[in-house]
């Protein structure tokens, strides 16, 4: 059994407050929720209205599988109109 986590920096487009940013957040979060069944945290700061950081962590049985299903979650997050991916990390154990 392996653990995948990945942390996602984002830029969110056209957000102008912190409603903005927490409605396109939480957006993203439970479309991720929904599509993929990973957990989900923000990890963003209140100050920033502009920017966030999404926690995202998910098992399978090998490697090989926790990097695919890692790699199809931040595709679909780039792929969102509303944010641009700025920066990501993974780490499997």
């Amino acid at each position: 059994m392996r653990v995948g986590v990945c942390c996602v920096e984002l830029f969110i487009n056209g957000s102008s407050s912190l409603k903005d940013r927490r409605r396109v957040v939480d957006s993203v979060k439970q479309r991720l929720r929904n599509r993929f069944n990973v957990s989900v945290a923000e990890l963003s700061e209140d100050s920033q209205w502009q920017r966030g950081r999404l926690g995202i962590s998910c098992v399978a049985r090998d490697e090989q599988s926790v990097e695919s299903l890692l790699h199809q979650v931040l595709e679909f997050i780039e792929n969102d109109d509303r944010v641009e991916v700025t920066d990501w990390l993974f780490e499997i154990y």
